[in-house]
């Protein structure tokens, strides 16, 4: 194998787990938050609900201003 293709894979590899804790991170720390929350008020799902919403909105955002300069990046070459 070159080096060249060694290096993609590790770029792929790397590329997969960051996009995997970018999406991971904020959604466990947020349903967590809002599992602690309901038990501290007493709402059943409103906070882990606001959570789950709120990951999702993160997560949408980040992986797009994420996708886009390496989409555009690729477009130029």
């Amino acid at each position: 194998m070159s080096r060249k293709y060694n290096s993609e894979i590790l770029y792929a590899i790397s590329f997969a787990w960051q996009l995997g804790f970018l999406i991971v991170t904020p959604l466990g720390i947020l349903l967590w938050l809002g599992i602690k929350l309901d038990k501290y008020f007493g709402f059943s799902p409103f906070f882990v609900s606001l959570g789950f919403a709120l990951a999702i909105v993160f997560i949408v955002y980040e992986v797009y201003h994420w996708l886009v300069p390496l989409i555009k990046n690729k477009k130029k070459n």
